[in-house]
């Protein structure tokens, strides 16, 4: 009995604590394969290491470059075109191409490559010897040479691009994308790039004076521009002077500018008269004006003018006679006008009119024989053209004119043909072309060839028939100067030679003064 106890008693304890003892066992056993197979998935989630192609940003310090820039352009054909002209002077210019903030293609002309700004700045100096343009210092690497520049997007971006992170990896929290701690391990890492490294003050201070020479060398260049806009300007004065000394008809007065002017004419005539059927006499003709004009611009290209002679006569016939008279002219009345704007290809061209009034002592109210007349007795209007081109380096200039003289009647002057009562004169025309040449600012000469043509002129008479005249023709060679002795005063001579059958000649000064009103 008591060894059957024993033996429930054992069995009870086998009982109580084999249970616990394979507890045991196999909690830590789990344990240890719970571990097991953890680390496994951790090791198969860990990244493989990125190939050296994916990382792009460079840790370490990169050195800085300068070169010089000599032109920006947004055409290439315009950068070709200085680079063959760099080499021409013999150096060794590139191109850089880049692409601006507007998306267009850019193209800078560059020289150099330079470990310092100083150095860079030191050779700039020396291509200025050489080198007609302006330039600057500049960063080397600032754009990509040779080719068009691309947007540079890093191989760790391109990485990530490929392969997208999985969006059951993203927990989604009120309307928000957050990525899973796994998916941010499995994303590989993205390096900002190194920064430009700054640039010292030396290298500041030497940027700022390379700019200020910059500056001075475009303010230069603006100051020469203006020297050769003066130049411009005083080279049309210079123009406008060298027609004004060929004749009037060749200028206009500028809008709101008052111009007067003084002239000085003498000419002489010389002829033989026939004197009582069988004396042959020479008569000389002497003839002194003093005229005084005045034009005004109403437009630019419409200006109106007037002027009026005083005029001394005296003719003196053989040895022994002589006659003189002392009073005005012929009232002047005139317009130019320019009806097309000239350009370098097209000449100027004006039209110009005129009116004559008699207001002198009248030929055909004096004593023939006895006395002298100052004006032309007859009222007349006109009618011309002018042409001027500037043929570099001289003007050529050339004109054409047709004057119609009305009819004068009731004259009644006795005469040894009998009683005048009326003179119808002829009609004319007139032509002439010349050139001129300015010596300098100040001087300058012309040349013309001037022609005239007369139709004939009828006499009538009371109580005696008719008398018509011939034709008659004239021509003769203009030679003249003009010298500008102030800004707003000219000074022309002008000598007139005839080439025909006649014994006269003519001598002419004239000083036109302009006022601005």
């Amino acid at each position: 009995m008591k060894n059957i106890l024993l033996i429930f008693l054992g069995l009870n304890l086998i009982i109580v604590f084999l249970p616990s003892a394979i507890s045991s066992q196999t909690v830590t056993d789990a344990i240890e394969n719970a571990h097991k197979d953890q680390a496994a998935p951790e090791k198969s989630a860990e990244p493989e290491p990125a190939s050296p192609s994916a990382n792009t940003a460079s840790t370490g310090d990169e050195p800085i470059f300068f070169s010089v820039q000599t032109g920006y352009f947004l055409s290439e054909s315009n950068a070709d075109r200085q680079v063959e002209q760099l080499k021409a002077q013999g150096l060794d210019p590139y191109i850089f191409k880049s692409i601006n903030s507007k998306g267009k293609e850019i193209f800078s002309v560059r020289l150099g490559k330079y470990e310092s700004y100083r150095d860079a700045s030191l050779a700039l100096a020396g291509f200025k010897k050489t080198v007609n343009t302006p330039m600057i210092v500049t960063r080397y690497n600032s754009m990509q040479r040779g080719e068009a520049a691309k947007p540079v997007v890093p191989s760790a971006i391109t990485a990530r691009a490929e392969k997208p992170v999985d969006n059951a990896a993203a927990n989604f929290t009120g309307g928000k994308t957050e990525t899973s701690a796994a998916a941010k391990e499995s994303a590989p890492e993205i390096k900002p790039a190194a920064p430009e490294k700054p640039l010292t003050m030396k290298e500041m201070q030497e940027k700022i004076q390379s700019m200020e020479q910059a500056m001075q060398r475009l303010k230069g260049e603006a100051d020469i521009r203006n020297q050769l806009k003066i130049t411009e300007e005083e080279s049309a004065a210079s123009e406008k002077d060298i027609l004004e000394a060929a004749g009037s008809e060749y200028t206009l007065t500028q809008a709101g500018i008052i111009q007067f002017s003084y002239g000085l004419g003498y000419s002489y005539a010389g002829y033989d008269a026939i004197r009582q059927s069988t004396r042959i006499e020479d008569v000389a003709a002497h003839t002194i004006s003093n005229s005084f004009g005045v034009s005004y611009g109403l437009k630019n290209n419409l200006s109106v003018s007037t002027s009026i002679p005083f005029v001394y006569s005296y003719q003196k016939v053989g040895t022994v006679d002589s006659m003189s008279a002392t009073d005005l002219g012929d009232l002047s009345l005139g317009w130019n006008f320019q009806p097309i704007k000239s350009t370098a290809d097209f000449p100027t061209i004006i039209i110009n009119g005129s009116f004559g009034v008699p207001v002198g002592r009248n030929p055909y109210e004096i004593q023939p024989g006895k006395e002298l007349s100052t004006s032309s007795g007859i009222y007349n209007a006109g009618l011309g053209v002018s042409l001027s081109q500037v043929s570099d380096p001289v003007i050529t200039f050339s004109s054409f004119s047709i004057s119609y003289p009305f009819a004068t009647q009731s004259i009644n002057q006795k005469r040894t043909e009998g009683i005048l009562n009326e003179v119808d004169p002829g009609m004319g025309l007139g032509a002439a072309v010349g050139m001129g040449y300015a010596l300098s600012y100040k001087l300058n000469l012309n040349m013309s060839f001037s022609y005239s043509y007369s139709f004939s002129t009828t006499y009538k008479y009371e109580n005696s028939p008719d008398a018509k005249s011939g034709d008659s023709t004239g021509a003769s060679i203009n030679i003249g100067t003009g010298y500008k002795f102030s800004r707003n005063q000219n000074m022309n001579f002008t000598i007139g030679i005839p080439i025909t059958s006649t014994r006269s000649f003519s001598l002419s000064f004239s000083t036109p003064i302009d006022f601005a009103l």
